[in-house]
Formats: C-alpha cells, sequence, structure tokens
C-alpha cells in the first residue's frame, strides 16, 4: 500500500494516466477539488485523497471508498478519481475517500487500516459512515473483496470495474445481502474470465452479482460516472 514506505509493484497491466476520456492526449482537470490528507494508522501514515459533496455539512452524507488501480501510488489514486469519481458523488451528495493503498496488501492489512480510515473519516469529516459504497478498479478491484470481507457490515453496496476474488468460495460467505455489481471489458480477456470465475464463487455461497461485460472495452474503460453512482444510489436505497 502507499503507506510511507516502499511501493510494492501491481499484478495488474499498465494503465493510462486518465481512464475515461481515453482518446485525449493529455488528462483532464478535475471539475471537483481533490484533498489530500494523512491519515495515521497502525500501519502508519496512509496519503488519501477526498472529493467531498458540493454542499458538504446541509444533511447526513454518505461515503464512497474508492481504491485505486495499480501499486497504490498518490497518481494513479488521482487518476482513478479523475476518471470515474471526480464530479457525479460530489453532485449526488457523497462524500469520495480514494486511499492511496496498494489493493491486495488489503488481504493481510485491512483489519488494521479500515477501522483507523473510517475513524478519521467520521472524525474528520463528518460523513455518514453507517452508509458506505466501496469500488476499486483492477488491483483495487481485488482490494474490494478483501475489504468486504474484513468489514462485511460496513459496506452497502459494492462494484468492480474489474474485479476479481482469489480466496476460497466458502468464505464468501459473510457478503450474502450485499448488493455486488462487476464490470469488465470485452477485450480483457484474462479478466473476463477470472469474473467469470468470481461469479460462480459469489453464486456458490447464495451471492447473485450484477455482471456486465462493457462493449468495445479494453481493461480500462471508458464509462460514464452518471451510470456508476445511479446504481449506487439503488443499490444502497437513495
Amino acid at each position: 500500500m502507499a503507506l510511507r514506505a516502499p511501493l510494492k509493484l501491481a499484478l495488474a497491466v499498465s494503465l493510462p494516466f486518465l481512464a475515461a476520456s481515453a482518446c485525449d492526449d493529455e488528462p483532464v482537470p478535475l471539475s471537483s477539488p481533490v484533498e489530500w490528507h494523512e491519515v495515521t494508522t497502525p500501519l502508519g501514515v496512509l496519503d488519501v485523497a477526498v472529493v467531498p459533496p458540493v454542499a458538504p455539512g446541509t444533511s447526513d452524507h454518505p461515503v464512497l471508498l474508492a481504491l485505486p488501480w495499480g501499486p497504490g501510488a498518490a497518481d494513479l489514486t488521482d487518476s482513478f478519481v479523475r476518471s470515474y469519481w471526480a464530479t457525479a458523488p460530489a453532485a449526488a451528495g457523497y462524500y469520495v475517500v480514494a486511499p492511496a493503498v496498494y489493493g491486495p496488501s488489503l488481504k493481510d492489512d485491512a483489519d488494521d487500516l479500515l477501522p483507523a480510515l473510517f475513524d478519521w473519516v467520521e472524525s474528520t469529516l463528518g460523513a455518514d459512515t453507517e452508509t458506505v459504497a466501496l469500488v476499486g478498479a483492477s488491483n483495487g478491484g481485488r482490494g474490494a473483496f478483501f475489504a468486504a470481507l474484513s468489514e462485511p457490515d460496513r459496506f452497502d453496496a459494492m462494484l468492480v470495474l474489474p474485479g476479481l476474488y482469489e480466496g476460497e468460495a466458502a468464505d464468501l460467505a459473510p457478503l450474502v445481502g450485499l448488493p455486488i455489481r462487476m464490470i469488465v471489458g470485452e477485450f480483457d480477456t484474462a479478466w473476463v474470465d477470472a469474473t467469470r470465475t468470481t461469479q460462480e464463487a459469489l453464486e456458490s455461497v447464495g451471492i447473485v452479482p450484477t455482471v456486465d461485460i462493457a462493449a468495445a472495452q479494453g481493461h480500462v474503460m471508458n464509462l460514464l460516472e452518471e451510470g456508476l453512482v445511479g446504481w449506487i444510489d439503488e443499490a444502497i436505497g437513495r
């Protein structure tokens, strides 16, 4: 994870800086402000990107916990926020919280990292930590399963684009009742196979995820923020 320690290498393929504008030569500036914070955890200091809601303080605001692609570096965390979570979640009233964390490391680190992160979110941001959506892509999509299993009662919806689960299928049982959506690009063949395997593992314990194969898309998909947030709203009952 991107604590103040040497970075671990990513297992996913290299990602361009901006996913949602794959045809652009330069990154698109954020429409919503991104605030960077340092959060102290039992594992060290964690860099966390936050996109606040458009009108903070007006009501309880749910949290969208976004786990980035790549090795957990700050620049890739920023690019993940830029790609999918820069504007629509803020307009819908969410706090986007994106820790610069290497997703697969959550297999070992989630039990220490997540409580500290959510304590900080509640005490510093004043967000509604009783209503949390979990999202991740690539390595973040792998880490999303470890995060959800660490605190299965914490999350109200999970969306991976793409993601996969690498453990024993029976261990997924605590996630029964959690709305899960998996999106993977048509041309991302290895991840399509992994998505299908994960779907079968979920179904074996009674979880029926929504699985979408995005036509003419690769590993980094061009997806509309509004559609992703719309699904999350519906899944958590907003």
